[in-house]
């Protein structure tokens, strides 16, 4: 499972955009969904590689964040297919994707992962402490502690 999708990029990329980056052919006529799915796999291998030694992969929960670095990564790859001036915002994105996947490497950013805190441990209430004390088995009592305050 891929963490973006054609979708994902469509919504940074306009659909004839993405006709002209990955379709070879004179005139260009639809998107090519094998280079999409080779950048998107790209993306996730690129991924998977920075989380390699903090998470277990593949992510089965994919946090919003992962699918917009994947999504980032993929553009900037589909236009790196092309020999024209990349577009500022890709290579910005690419870019603050990359520092990303950095932080969350160096644990200067943590993924929010189920896995990490199952459900059962998220959700349930904190627990009654019980103890055995009671005030007369105090050590420091009141009249005790009047005589330390301001």
């Amino acid at each position: 499972m891929s963490y973006s999708t054609l979708e994902n990029l469509e919504a940074v990329i306009p659909e004839q955009e993405l006709i002209n980056l990955t379709s070879d052919t004179a005139p260009p006529l639809e998107i090519d969904t094998d280079k999409i799915n080779a950048a998107l796999s790209f993306a996730d291998e690129m991924i998977n590689a920075y989380l390699r030694n903090k998470y277990i992969l593949p992510l089965t929960y994919i946090p919003l964040i992962i699918v917009q670095i994947a999504t980032d990564i993929a553009a900037y790859r589909l236009y790196s297919r092309r020999p024209k001036k990349l577009p500022e915002h890709i290579k910005e994105g690419y870019e603050s994707a990359i520092k990303t996947l950095s932080a969350i490497q160096k644990e200067q950013m943590i993924l929010d992962l189920p896995a990490e805190h199952p459900d059962e441990d998220v959700t349930s209430p904190a627990k009654m402490v019980v103890t055995n004390k009671t005030t007369s088995s105090r050590i420091f009592s009141d009249e005790m502690l009047k005589g330390f305050r301001l």
